[in-house]
């Protein structure tokens, strides 16, 4: 039998400071799954920050402890709802909703680049910081409240029978 060095944890932190803890994982793909699934319901809760944090078995201390990403919630630019999760630390951005998953990142071909896009219509774009990101977002989410469209409804002309 093989011996675990590392687990991961992830966890959320309410509004109210309260901390939820979703488990404590052997391989860190496993921490992600369940912290994303989790942040996929961060709309119907009030929920402030999440993050994963890898504990080394067997060490005393904050020796032991690495804080493997911490990220922060917020009203996402584009859907409008409480799903945006922006992490500083890895400069990226992801919203959880399922009907929009907006998202920044730093470019990896540019370094001095910041990608951003909206899945739902293939929407990419490049700016020079977060701030234009986020506001291209906005901008995106503007134009999409413009036509009628809210959060719940699918992005589609096709009638669902």
């Amino acid at each position: 039998m093989t011996s675990i060095e590392r687990v991961f944890v992830p966890s959320v932190k309410e509004a109210d400071g309260t901390a939820i803890g979703l488990g404590v994982f052997s391989t860190e793909e496993t921490a992600w799954t369940v912290l994303r699934a989790f942040m996929r319901k961060s709309h119907l809760m009030s929920l402030r920050t999440a993050s994963i944090v890898v504990w080394d078995v067997d060490m005393v201390g904050e020796e032991g402890m690495t804080i493997l990403t911490t990220m922060h919630c917020r009203d996402c630019p584009v859907c409008k709802r409480r799903t945006f999760w922006l992490d500083l630390e890895q400069f990226s951005a992801m919203c959880t909703g399922v009907n929009c998953e907006a998202w920044i990142e730093e470019s990896t071909i540019e370094t001095d680049k910041i990608d951003l896009g909206w899945p739902p219509t293939r929407f990419l774009k490049q700016t020079s910081t977060l701030e234009e990101a986020l506001k291209e977002l906005r901008v995106l989410g503007s134009e999409l409240a413009a036509t009628g469209y809210t959060p719940q409804a699918p992005i589609t002309s096709i009638r669902e029978e």
